[in-house]
């Protein structure tokens, strides 16, 4: 019983004020982005997703913020001053979401444009329909490789080219994770689409306002309580300590590599210095440099 007062679930409900706060530090400011370049498309008669969809980019910073205050809340139990949280963590990762808000607004303008336009020439040839169900499998990989890219990026000391490779490969490296995660926040997303498709004039406004500012606590909270577990065991804990994750020294430290091989021996991947590599890979490299240190050793090279 004790352990479920102190789950995620039952962690949602007792820090709701906390949460929620930190949700419209979040949402404010993004809807109102949003409504900016909405209203710019209506001015210049430029009303399709290209321009709607641009509050993502300065939108997303934000975003920070909110994935730190919910992984403090759900994941480390930690009882958090949250508009200081928040701000920090803002502060800390502004450039790298920016860029990961323009990212994301070109996946999601193209797959919009992508899906209509297959859908709409489904009828005229079923090459169309195994495109569009191409790509519709293709944009649940992307969604839930940006499942982790938030996380990553606000826990770790990782390039960011690095971190979107990492998030592709746990996809599949975690797959029910991952499927167990876009299940998840299937349900909310429907519930938010059709309050929107199934409502007109002032109910359409009511629920585009409760849309645009509950939506993203509940994707958000679902997102990081289910795969903060497989993003721990395959990168590394951030539940002990605030720290960044430490890369190992530039000096090789081979047995502690080895005891890292070991304990990923059920694993396809190996997380060393901060990237997800293939074991294969890492072996080889490891291999590598134990050759090169035990020659440096003896004065000249020897071969296994």
């Amino acid at each position: 019983m004790k352990s479920f007062k102190n789950s995620a679930f039952a962690r949602f409900f007792t820090n709701f004020p906390k949460i929620m706060f930190a949700n419209l530090l979040y949402t404010i400011p993004s809807t109102i982005c949003f409504a900016i370049f909405g209203l710019i498309g209506y001015l210049t008669g430029f009303q399709n997703v290209i321009v709607w969809f641009l509050g993502i980019i300065p939108a997303y910073p934000l975003y920070a913020g909110l994935v730190m205050v919910i992984r403090k809340i759900a994941i480390e139990k930690e009882d958090i001053n949250v508009l200081d949280t928040f701000k920090t963590s803002v502060k800390d990762n502004w450039k790298t979401f920016l860029i990961n808000g323009i990212i994301t607004y070109l996946i999601v303008t193209l797959s919009v444009f992508a899906i209509l336009y297959y859908y709409s020439m489904a009828s005229v040839s079923a090459v169309y329909s195994a495109l569009l169900t191409l790509y519709l499998f293709f944009s649940a990989m992307l969604v839930a490789t940006m499942f982790y890219v938030p996380m990553m990026n606000i826990t770790y000391d990782i390039k960011l080219l690095q971190v979107y490779k990492n998030s592709f490969i746990l996809v599949f490296g975690k797959i029910l994770r991952s499927v167990l995660t876009l299940l998840a926040v299937a349900v909310p997303t429907a519930v938010a689409f059709f309050a929107i498709m199934l409502t007109s004039n002032v109910w359409l406004l009511i629920a585009g306002i409760l849309v645009s500012l509950i939506y993203p606590l509940f994707y958000t909270y679902i997102v990081v309580s289910i795969i903060s577990k497989p993003l721990q065991e395959a990168v590394g804990s951030f539940t002990k300590k605030d720290d960044r994750y430490v890369v190992l020294p530039k000096e090789r430290d081979i047995e502690k590599e080895k005891k890292l091989m070991d304990e990923n021996k059920d694993s396809e991947y190996v997380f060393v210095n901060g990237r997800m590599i293939k074991k294969d890979k890492w072996f080889f490299n490891f291999i590598t440099t134990y050759k090169k240190q035990k020659s440096s050793h003896y004065g000249s090279f020897c071969y296994i």
